[in-house]
């Protein structure tokens, strides 16, 4: 045994085997826990991750949902204010139409005012051109002591006339 004391090749080996007997005992647990320790963090992330994925999807959907709506309630007020839009230009016609009713019927008013007043006026004148013309041939014709006659007639003709 001495002899394989002096053996560096032996000593080597034992040396060799020492240190991976050691490497066994006090390094690879400490690199097996470490690995785990990684490992559990690893996964606590991958966890994390997923329960932010999952809540980003959460929110994703609750923001599509509410555009959905949004774009609904669009629409909605869209087709209210074209009602409104229609129900205006309607009554805007209807009282044009009543406007312009109205404004024709007094047209026709005066108008026909105006005929009115102006058959008065050629009657009053076609009365005067006859009393003149009436006037002019009795004056041109009759003799003064018939003019009397016919105007003690006419005064006489009066008075029956206003009683």
């Amino acid at each position: 045994m001495d002899n394989l004391l002096h053996d560096t090749s032996f000593i080597v080996a034992a040396a060799t085997v020492v240190f991976c007997l050691f490497l066994l005992k006090k390094v690879f647990p400490l690199l097996g826990k470490a690995l785990d320790d990684r490992s559990v963090k690893i996964e606590e992330e991958l966890d994390e991750a997923l329960r932010l994925k999952e809540e980003a999807q959460a929110l994703l959907s609750s923001y599509q949902r509410q555009h959905a709506k949004a774009e609904e309630e669009a629409k909605e007020i869209l087709s209210l204010a074209e009602e409104q839009a229609d129900l205006i230009v309607k009554d805007a016609s209807k009282k044009i139409e009543e406007e312009i009713s109205k404004r024709t019927k007094l047209a026709e008013q005066k108008i026909a005012q105006a005929e009115s007043d102006v058959i008065r006026q050629i009657h009053d004148n076609a009365v005067d051109v006859t009393i003149s013309a009436a006037k002019t041939l009795i004056m041109d014709n009759l003799s003064k002591d018939a003019a009397e006659v016919v105007m003690d007639s006419a005064i006489n003709d009066i008075g029956k006339k206003l009683h």
